[in-house]
Protein backbone atom coordinates (compact mmCIF):
# COMPACT_ATOMS: atom_id res chain seq x y z
CA UNK A 1 0.00 0.00 0.00
CA UNK A 2 1.37 3.52 -1.08
CA UNK A 3 1.93 6.11 2.07
CA UNK A 4 1.05 9.40 1.97
CA UNK A 5 3.30 11.87 3.14
CA UNK A 6 0.44 12.81 5.23
CA UNK A 7 0.60 8.87 6.61
CA UNK A 8 4.60 9.31 6.82
CA UNK A 9 4.13 12.09 9.31
CA UNK A 10 1.50 10.79 11.28
CA UNK A 11 -1.23 13.50 10.29
CA UNK A 12 -4.43 12.19 9.74
CA UNK A 13 -5.54 13.63 5.95
CA UNK A 14 -9.02 13.95 5.83
CA UNK A 15 -8.42 16.93 8.87
CA UNK A 16 -5.38 18.50 6.97
CA UNK A 17 -7.46 21.53 6.29
CA UNK A 18 -9.00 21.46 10.19
CA UNK A 19 -5.27 21.34 11.78
CA UNK A 20 -4.79 24.69 9.40
CA UNK A 21 -8.08 26.06 11.00
CA UNK A 22 -6.26 25.46 14.39
CA UNK A 23 -3.29 27.28 13.85
CA UNK A 24 -5.05 30.12 12.35
CA UNK A 25 -8.14 30.50 15.19
CA UNK A 26 -5.61 30.32 18.04
CA UNK A 27 -3.45 32.80 16.06
CA UNK A 28 -6.31 35.28 16.83
CA UNK A 29 -6.76 34.47 20.33
CA UNK A 30 -3.55 34.83 21.64
CA UNK A 31 -2.83 37.80 19.99
CA UNK A 32 -3.18 40.08 23.56
CA UNK A 33 -1.61 37.54 25.83
CA UNK A 34 1.44 38.26 26.05
CA UNK A 35 0.57 42.15 26.27
CA UNK A 36 -2.76 42.53 27.55
CA UNK A 37 -1.92 42.96 31.27
CA UNK A 38 0.66 45.97 31.14
CA UNK A 39 -1.17 47.78 28.56
CA UNK A 40 -4.40 47.67 31.26
CA UNK A 41 -2.35 48.32 33.85
CA UNK A 42 -0.76 51.01 31.99
CA UNK A 43 -4.12 52.37 31.67
CA UNK A 44 -5.05 52.83 35.13
CA UNK A 45 -5.92 49.18 36.68
CA UNK A 46 -3.87 47.36 39.27
CA UNK A 47 -2.10 44.59 39.11
CA UNK A 48 -4.48 42.54 41.36
CA UNK A 49 -7.47 43.50 38.88
CA UNK A 50 -5.31 42.61 36.08
CA UNK A 51 -4.68 39.24 37.70
CA UNK A 52 -8.26 38.71 38.69
CA UNK A 53 -9.15 39.63 34.96
CA UNK A 54 -7.01 36.85 34.00
CA UNK A 55 -8.41 34.59 36.87
CA UNK A 56 -12.22 34.90 35.43
CA UNK A 57 -11.19 34.18 32.18
CA UNK A 58 -8.62 31.32 33.15
CA UNK A 59 -11.70 29.82 35.18
CA UNK A 60 -14.41 29.90 31.80
CA UNK A 61 -11.67 28.44 30.04
CA UNK A 62 -11.45 25.21 32.50
CA UNK A 63 -14.85 24.86 32.81
CA UNK A 64 -15.67 25.12 28.77
CA UNK A 65 -12.34 22.52 28.05
CA UNK A 66 -13.54 20.58 30.62
CA UNK A 67 -17.15 20.11 28.87
CA UNK A 68 -16.10 20.28 25.35
CA UNK A 69 -15.38 16.39 24.74
CA UNK A 70 -18.97 15.14 25.82
CA UNK A 71 -20.42 18.45 24.40
CA UNK A 72 -18.24 17.26 21.14
CA UNK A 73 -19.88 13.58 21.73
CA UNK A 74 -23.51 14.89 22.61
CA UNK A 75 -24.10 16.93 19.62
CA UNK A 76 -20.74 16.97 17.31
CA UNK A 77 -17.49 18.36 16.92
CA UNK A 78 -18.36 20.59 14.25
CA UNK A 79 -21.40 21.92 16.59
CA UNK A 80 -19.52 22.14 19.41
CA UNK A 81 -16.70 24.20 17.29
CA UNK A 82 -19.17 26.40 16.09
CA UNK A 83 -20.44 27.42 19.25
CA UNK A 84 -17.19 27.67 20.84
CA UNK A 85 -16.72 29.98 17.54
CA UNK A 86 -19.83 32.59 18.17
CA UNK A 87 -19.02 32.65 21.85
CA UNK A 88 -15.65 33.74 21.27
CA UNK A 89 -16.95 36.50 18.59
CA UNK A 90 -18.99 37.48 21.37
CA UNK A 91 -16.65 38.02 23.91
CA UNK A 92 -14.33 39.71 21.74
CA UNK A 93 -16.61 42.27 20.34
CA UNK A 94 -18.00 42.73 24.03
CA UNK A 95 -14.66 43.19 25.53
CA UNK A 96 -13.04 45.28 22.71
CA UNK A 97 -15.58 47.43 21.53
CA UNK A 98 -17.83 48.19 25.08
CA UNK A 99 -16.13 47.26 27.99
CA UNK A 100 -12.55 48.35 27.29
CA UNK A 101 -12.40 52.30 25.46
CA UNK A 102 -13.99 53.12 29.00
CA UNK A 103 -12.07 50.67 31.58
CA UNK A 104 -15.50 49.23 32.53
CA UNK A 105 -14.47 46.68 34.76
CA UNK A 106 -17.54 44.73 35.82
CA UNK A 107 -18.17 44.49 31.86
CA UNK A 108 -14.58 43.79 31.52
CA UNK A 109 -14.99 40.69 33.93
CA UNK A 110 -18.15 39.31 32.06
CA UNK A 111 -17.27 39.96 28.16
CA UNK A 112 -13.43 38.89 28.83
CA UNK A 113 -14.90 35.57 30.90
CA UNK A 114 -17.33 35.12 28.26
CA UNK A 115 -14.31 35.23 25.78
CA UNK A 116 -12.97 32.32 27.33
CA UNK A 117 -15.74 29.72 26.92
CA UNK A 118 -14.86 29.88 23.05
CA UNK A 119 -11.45 28.47 22.23
CA UNK A 120 -11.78 25.68 24.30
CA UNK A 121 -14.61 24.56 22.85
CA UNK A 122 -13.27 25.27 19.69
CA UNK A 123 -10.02 23.62 19.93
CA UNK A 124 -10.39 20.67 22.11
CA UNK A 125 -13.68 19.40 20.81
CA UNK A 126 -11.23 19.04 17.86
CA UNK A 127 -8.64 16.39 19.84
CA UNK A 128 -12.17 14.01 19.91
CA UNK A 129 -12.03 14.32 16.14
CA UNK A 130 -8.42 13.02 16.19
CA UNK A 131 -9.01 10.58 18.62
CA UNK A 132 -11.73 9.24 16.60
CA UNK A 133 -9.60 9.75 13.39
CA UNK A 134 -6.00 8.89 13.83
CA UNK A 135 -5.03 4.98 14.18
CA UNK A 136 -4.52 3.98 17.02
CA UNK A 137 -0.40 3.49 16.42
CA UNK A 138 -0.43 6.54 15.38
CA UNK A 139 -2.34 8.87 17.85
CA UNK A 140 0.58 10.55 19.90
CA UNK A 141 2.15 12.16 16.10
CA UNK A 142 -2.01 13.22 15.49
CA UNK A 143 -2.05 14.82 19.01
CA UNK A 144 1.88 15.98 18.55
CA UNK A 145 0.37 17.65 15.31
CA UNK A 146 -2.59 19.01 17.30
CA UNK A 147 0.16 20.92 20.13
CA UNK A 148 1.79 21.83 17.14
CA UNK A 149 -0.56 23.83 15.61
CA UNK A 150 -2.75 25.25 19.15
CA UNK A 151 0.86 26.71 20.35
CA UNK A 152 1.92 27.37 16.94
CA UNK A 153 -0.74 29.46 16.98
CA UNK A 154 -1.55 30.95 20.26
CA UNK A 155 1.92 31.51 21.71
CA UNK A 156 3.89 31.63 18.71
CA UNK A 157 2.49 33.43 15.70
CA UNK A 158 -0.49 34.91 18.12
CA UNK A 159 3.23 37.05 19.93
CA UNK A 160 5.18 37.30 16.32
CA UNK A 161 2.29 38.86 14.72
CA UNK A 162 0.98 40.84 17.83
CA UNK A 163 4.52 42.58 18.32
CA UNK A 164 4.63 43.74 14.40
CA UNK A 165 0.46 44.99 14.21
CA UNK A 166 1.24 47.22 17.82
CA UNK A 167 3.42 49.02 16.47
CA UNK A 168 1.98 49.67 13.32
CA UNK A 169 -2.05 50.26 13.73
CA UNK A 170 -2.34 50.38 18.01
CA UNK A 171 -2.81 47.95 21.04
CA UNK A 172 -6.97 48.16 20.20
CA UNK A 173 -6.76 47.45 16.52
CA UNK A 174 -4.50 44.71 17.04
CA UNK A 175 -7.43 43.48 19.23
CA UNK A 176 -9.89 43.48 16.45
CA UNK A 177 -7.75 41.72 14.21
CA UNK A 178 -8.25 39.01 16.66
CA UNK A 179 -12.02 38.67 14.70
CA UNK A 180 -10.66 37.95 11.16
CA UNK A 181 -8.32 35.60 12.55
CA UNK A 182 -10.56 33.59 14.09
CA UNK A 183 -13.65 33.84 11.27
CA UNK A 184 -10.61 32.56 9.23
CA UNK A 185 -9.74 29.61 10.63
CA UNK A 186 -12.85 28.73 11.36
CA UNK A 187 -13.32 28.72 7.68
CA UNK A 188 -10.81 26.68 7.11
CA UNK A 189 -11.76 23.99 10.39
CA UNK A 190 -15.27 24.17 9.72
CA UNK A 191 -15.94 24.70 5.65
CA UNK A 192 -13.18 23.54 3.96
CA UNK A 193 -13.11 20.50 6.61
CA UNK A 194 -14.89 17.98 4.16
CA UNK A 195 -14.36 14.91 6.55
CA UNK A 196 -17.91 13.17 6.75
CA UNK A 197 -17.33 11.41 10.14
CA UNK A 198 -20.37 11.64 12.62
CA UNK A 199 -18.95 11.36 16.34
CA UNK A 200 -22.39 12.92 17.64
CA UNK A 201 -24.29 10.48 19.90
CA UNK A 202 -27.77 8.74 18.10
CA UNK A 203 -30.88 10.00 20.05
CA UNK A 204 -32.89 12.42 21.87
CA UNK A 205 -32.63 15.07 24.42
CA UNK A 206 -32.42 12.48 27.10
CA UNK A 207 -29.66 10.40 25.37
CA UNK A 208 -27.52 13.68 24.85
CA UNK A 209 -28.15 14.93 29.11
CA UNK A 210 -27.02 11.54 29.64
CA UNK A 211 -23.55 11.99 27.89
CA UNK A 212 -22.79 15.96 29.04
CA UNK A 213 -23.34 14.12 32.41
CA UNK A 214 -20.62 11.97 31.83
CA UNK A 215 -18.58 15.07 32.13
CA UNK A 216 -19.08 15.10 36.30
CA UNK A 217 -19.51 11.36 36.58
CA UNK A 218 -16.31 10.21 34.92
CA UNK A 219 -14.37 12.22 37.90
CA UNK A 220 -15.99 9.30 40.33
CA UNK A 221 -16.08 6.51 37.81
CA UNK A 222 -12.38 7.08 36.07
CA UNK A 223 -10.43 8.58 39.22
CA UNK A 224 -7.29 8.89 36.58
CA UNK A 225 -9.04 11.21 34.61
CA UNK A 226 -9.76 13.04 37.20
CA UNK A 227 -5.86 13.32 38.14
CA UNK A 228 -5.09 13.82 34.58
CA UNK A 229 -7.01 17.31 35.28
CA UNK A 230 -5.20 17.87 37.97
CA UNK A 231 -1.70 17.12 36.78
CA UNK A 232 -2.51 19.26 34.09
CA UNK A 233 -3.44 22.62 36.09
CA UNK A 234 -0.58 22.29 37.67
CA UNK A 235 1.34 22.11 34.56
CA UNK A 236 -0.01 24.61 33.13
CA UNK A 237 -0.90 27.67 36.05
CA UNK A 238 3.07 28.76 35.97
CA UNK A 239 3.03 29.16 31.92
CA UNK A 240 -0.30 31.46 32.19
CA UNK A 241 0.81 33.31 35.24
CA UNK A 242 3.82 34.99 33.48
CA UNK A 243 2.21 36.73 30.85
CA UNK A 244 0.22 38.78 33.82
CA UNK A 245 3.34 40.09 35.60
CA UNK A 246 6.57 39.09 33.43
CA UNK A 247 6.59 41.84 31.34
CA UNK A 248 6.45 44.18 33.77
CA UNK A 249 9.37 42.97 35.29
CA UNK A 250 11.28 43.01 31.79
CA UNK A 251 10.21 46.35 31.30
CA UNK A 252 12.09 47.42 34.47
CA UNK A 253 15.24 46.27 33.31
CA UNK A 254 14.55 47.97 29.98
CA UNK A 255 13.22 45.50 27.35
CA UNK A 256 10.47 46.78 25.56
CA UNK A 257 6.84 45.16 24.82
CA UNK A 258 7.51 44.04 21.46
CA UNK A 259 10.81 42.66 22.43
CA UNK A 260 9.05 40.65 25.54
CA UNK A 261 6.77 39.44 23.13
CA UNK A 262 9.63 38.23 21.27
CA UNK A 263 11.11 36.52 23.46
CA UNK A 264 7.63 34.98 24.38
CA UNK A 265 7.42 33.43 20.89
CA UNK A 266 10.69 31.84 20.97
CA UNK A 267 10.54 30.57 24.20
CA UNK A 268 7.36 28.24 22.61
CA UNK A 269 9.08 27.68 19.28
CA UNK A 270 11.34 25.41 20.63
CA UNK A 271 7.89 24.11 22.50
CA UNK A 272 6.24 23.04 19.07
CA UNK A 273 9.08 21.50 17.65
CA UNK A 274 9.79 18.98 20.61
CA UNK A 275 5.90 18.69 20.50
CA UNK A 276 6.12 16.57 17.55
CA UNK A 277 9.40 15.21 18.45
CA UNK A 278 8.06 13.87 21.81
CA UNK A 279 4.46 12.65 19.74
CA UNK A 280 6.36 10.54 17.94
CA UNK A 281 8.71 9.48 21.00
CA UNK A 282 5.54 8.35 22.64
CA UNK A 283 3.93 6.35 19.80
CA UNK A 284 7.49 4.47 19.77
CA UNK A 285 7.92 3.39 22.98
CA UNK A 286 4.49 3.61 24.35
CA UNK A 287 2.64 6.14 26.60
CA UNK A 288 3.00 4.66 30.55
CA UNK A 289 6.85 3.95 29.69
CA UNK A 290 7.24 7.31 27.99
CA UNK A 291 5.48 9.69 30.83
CA UNK A 292 7.82 7.46 33.60
CA UNK A 293 10.74 8.53 31.88
CA UNK A 294 9.17 12.05 31.21
CA UNK A 295 9.12 12.53 35.42
CA UNK A 296 12.52 11.58 35.35
CA UNK A 297 14.36 13.80 32.37
CA UNK A 298 12.07 16.85 33.71
CA UNK A 299 13.42 17.08 37.02
CA UNK A 300 17.09 16.19 35.91
CA UNK A 301 16.41 19.54 32.81
CA UNK A 302 15.29 21.77 35.56
CA UNK A 303 18.64 21.24 37.19
CA UNK A 304 19.97 22.17 33.80
CA UNK A 305 17.74 24.98 33.58
CA UNK A 306 18.49 26.27 36.52
CA UNK A 307 22.60 26.44 35.88
CA UNK A 308 21.88 28.22 32.82
CA UNK A 309 19.32 30.46 34.33
CA UNK A 310 22.45 31.51 36.95
CA UNK A 311 25.29 31.25 34.68
CA UNK A 312 23.97 32.59 31.34
CA UNK A 313 20.31 33.05 31.23
CA UNK A 314 19.86 31.25 28.13
CA UNK A 315 17.08 29.14 29.42
CA UNK A 316 14.57 29.83 27.07
CA UNK A 317 14.30 27.48 24.07
CA UNK A 318 15.31 24.96 26.29
CA UNK A 319 12.02 25.78 28.59
CA UNK A 320 10.19 25.25 25.71
CA UNK A 321 11.58 21.82 25.26
CA UNK A 322 10.73 21.05 28.71
CA UNK A 323 6.73 21.81 28.60
CA UNK A 324 6.85 19.94 25.38
CA UNK A 325 7.38 16.44 27.31
CA UNK A 326 3.94 16.40 28.30
CA UNK A 327 2.58 16.26 24.84
CA UNK A 328 1.57 12.55 24.70
CA UNK A 329 0.18 12.58 27.85
CA UNK A 330 -3.26 13.50 27.04
CA UNK A 331 -3.30 10.24 25.02
CA UNK A 332 -3.71 8.83 28.63
CA UNK A 333 -7.56 10.04 28.84
CA UNK A 334 -8.99 8.19 26.01
CA UNK A 335 -6.97 5.06 27.27
CA UNK A 336 -8.14 5.35 30.88
CA UNK A 337 -11.63 6.12 29.62
CA UNK A 338 -12.36 4.00 27.00
CA UNK A 339 -16.03 4.61 26.67
CA UNK A 340 -15.69 8.18 26.96
CA UNK A 341 -13.37 9.11 24.12
CA UNK A 342 -12.72 12.99 24.68
CA UNK A 343 -9.33 14.23 25.74
CA UNK A 344 -10.22 16.51 28.15
CA UNK A 345 -7.68 19.43 29.44
CA UNK A 346 -7.99 21.07 32.64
Amino acid sequence: MNRTIFDKIGLPRPLAWAYLGILIFMMGDGIEQGWLSPYLIGRGLSLEQSAGLFTMYGVTIAISAWFSGVLAEAYGVKRTMFAGLVLYLLGTCGFVGLSLPGLHYPLMLVTYALRGFGYPLFAYSFLVWIAYAAPKDGLGKAVGWFWFVFTGGLNVLGAYYSSWAIERIGNINTLWTSVFWALLGAFFALVMNKSQKRLAVAGGTREKMKELLKGITIMKEEPKVLLGGIVRVINTTAQFAFPVFLPMYMADYGFTTTEWLRIWGTIFTANIVFNLIFGFVGDKVGQHHYLVRRRRLRHHHAAVLLFAAVFGGQFLGGDGCRRALGCPACRICPAVGPDALACQKG
